[in-house]
């Protein structure tokens, strides 16, 4: 009977999901265009929640670069896109002369972008003990007086301008500035990679009290957050603009849909076509974020319920109530332990930021002095690669690999391959690709191997590293990366260390599997003939396991370059950085020409290294 009872309930459970499945598969889905930053994320959860609520709509999303969801928009594949920045979209006006695209309305207009310093530069900061640095600093030409005050960590020569997003139209703008006003003689224009690596190395400079200028917009958590200044220029003409010599205009953020949007759903196009909101709001819902760690729905159901007016402007009376009474018995619903899981989070979050900043703020001179070191490292490295001449390198190329692989063919075959890298004009981002691989590699064959060492002759040290050689192998690298940028700002420093993080398991692994791979007798025999351990384990067992031990060599090295293009989002010059460009701006030839370089490099690296671990092995 109790079978029967459960067969029932089973089969009842079966009916109503599928039912459910039916209805949701029957409405009308539209697909909104992620780009990555805070806001449109924001946007998109309340045209979501109101979709939802008021016009029973599904909604899905399609996430990508600026460029890459714009090209899905042109072709249909994206329904709307919330927040479309036409200044930073290169292909904006020829895109709505196709007629595939329709202009909805403007989101907001009040939006600023360019140069910004954190005001304490300027005017100091009483209550922080920061005296005022560059007090007479107005404008972007100002700059000029002060490439020492904003010294750049990797040439300490010359000044750091923190420039936009690389792929965005207004880092193009901004570069032509850079260059028109003469800041190029005794600043470089440092390239984060990504908004994420920008922002952090802004909020760790702001958290130290030191100078820092660069590219920000509003709104954004950043610029409601911290007190910035941003710096004048002349204003604003479109031709003296393309040419940068011009503060940027507000761009009319608006809101841009497929034509194909009309009819699948005129209310909520109808809807669109009336919303509209301001940096100001947008400022506020950011940093309820920032305050609150909130997902994007939950501050867009908190946005919407302490704005009901922006409902009543946006939709007809009775979709503005049908909202209204959705935000009051989701709120009810939430209450609700028995649906939904009571609100009972541990908050780890807070108090690991706010350790992070304390180091930070504290420690300052201990990571400037290990930025310093490294930044030495890595240099001495490039300028060692640029000072071999590039026909030697290609000679010394072919010379290893008929050494190592016993074939004339192969060495030819690897130095044709360097060549061709120089051909295709990427000879000195090999180079400092190379650089950061090199120096990557070589901290961590000096950790992983004696480590390695470590956890083959110890049972207690296996059971203690274990747990963080895991963690190391399957965290996202971009979670270790945040607190680098945070600690030592953007650029090859921290690069070189999450690197190292990636790529030094496999070595640490392998060295210890080698070890303890090696044949007993053979061991005990060595201390039968009156071998110490230490002997023993230098002499016999770490010779026998090189071949093991090479292998895990190769594989750090394969990972290690693997890295190239991640790091290139946290500021690496390189090869990695023209993928990333090449992504943000959707030019298919220019990635996969460099891709097609890394590649080669990759090969080259894992050819000649399998080579020396075979060798000896024999």
């Amino acid at each position: 009977m109790f079978k029967k009872f459960l067969c029932s309930l089973f089969f009842i459970f079966i009916t109503f999901c599928s039912s459910l499945t039916q209805a949701q598969e029957n409405k009308t889905t539209i697909i909104l265009s992620d780009a990555g930053w805070d806001s449109v994320k924001f946007h998109n959860a309340v045209a979501e929640y109101i979709g939802r609520t008021a016009f029973d709509l599904n909604f899905t999303t399609i996430s990508g670069s600026t460029p890459i969801v714009q090209a899905a928009l042109v072709r249909g594949d994206i329904d709307v896109n919330m927040e479309a920045w036409a200044d930073n979209i290169p292909t904006f006006e020829a895109d709505m002369k196709t007629g595939k695209l329709v202009n909805l309305g403007v989101n907001c207009d009040d939006d600023r972008q360019g140069f910004y310093v954190p005001r304490y530069v300027i005017e100091g900061d009483k209550a922080r003990n920061i005296a005022p640095m560059a007090p007479d600093l107005k404008t972007v030409r100002d700059l000029a007086k002060y490439p020492q005050l904003f010294q750049d960590d990797e040439n300490k020569d010359k000044g750091r301008i923190y420039g936009a997003i690389p792929g965005w139209g207004i880092d193009t703008i901004l570069y032509k500035k850079y260059v028109a006003y003469g800041l190029d003689k005794d600043f470089i224009y440092f390239r984060s990679g990504s908004e994420a690596a920008l922002f952090t190395a802004f909020m760790a400079a702001y958290t130290k009290g030191e100078p820092i200028v660069g590219y920000c917009y509003e709104p954004t958590w950043i610029s409601g957050k911290l007190d910035m200044v941003l710096l004048e220029d002349a204003p604003y003409s479109p031709e003296a603009f393309d040419a940068g010599l011009t503060e940027a205009r507000g761009v009319p953020v608006c809101v841009v849909a497929n034509v194909q949007l009309l009819k699948k759903s005129p209310e909520f196009a109808s809807f669109l076509k009336k919303y509209r909101t301001s940096s100001a709001l947008t400022a506020e819902a950011l940093a309820y974020i920032a305050d609150t760690k909130a997902d994007y729905h939950t501050t867009a159901k908190w946005f919407l319920q302490n704005h009901p007016e922006l409902l009543m402007k946006w939709l007809p009376a009775h979709k503005a109530e049908l909202v209204q009474r959705s935000l009051r018995s989701s709120e009810e619903a939430e209450s609700n332990w028995f649906l939904h899981f009571p609100d009972w989070r541990l908050d780890f979050t807070g108090p690991i930021d706010n350790f992070v900043k304390h180091i930070n703020a504290k420690y300052a001179n201990f990571f400037n002095n290990i930025k310093d070191f490294l930044s030495w490292c890595i240099s001495s490295i490039e300028a060692l690669l640029n000072l071999i001449p590039w026909w030697l390198t290609i000679l010394m190329t072919i010379i290893a690999g008929k050494k190592l692989t016993k074939k004339l063919s192969n060495g030819i075959f690897y130095g044709l391959g360097l060549f061709l890298i120089g051909i295709f004009g990427y000879w000195n981002m090999m180079n400092e690709t190379l650089a950061v691989v090199i120096a990557a590699v070589a901290i961590s064959l000096l950790i992983g191997l004696p480590i390695g060492v470590l956890v083959s002759t110890s049972k207690l040290a296996n059971r203690l590293l274990r747990p963080f050689l895991d963690a190391m192998q399957t965290m996202p690298t971009f979670v270790y990366m945040i607190p680098a940028v945070m600690l030592l700002g953007p650029g090859k420093v921290p690069a070189v260390l999450a690197t190292v993080v990636y790529a030094v398991v496999p070595v640490i692994r392998l060295t210890s599997h080698g070890i303890q791979q090696v044949d007993e007798e053979i061991v005990e025999a060595s201390l039968a003939f009156g071998a110490s351990r230490w002997q023993t384990l230098f002499k016999v067992q770490i010779p026998q396991a090189m071949p093991t031990i090479m292998t895990g060599v190769n594989q750090t090295m394969m990972m290690a370059v693997a890295m190239v293009v991640t790091c290139a989002m946290i500021g690496a010059n390189g090869l990695g950085m023209e993928v990333l460009i090449a992504i943000n701006r959707t030019e298919s030839g220019r990635g996969l020409i460099a891709g097609i370089s890394i590649v080669i490099i990759a090969i080259i690296i894992d050819r000649l290294t399998q080579s020396l671990a075979h060798k000896k092995e024999n």
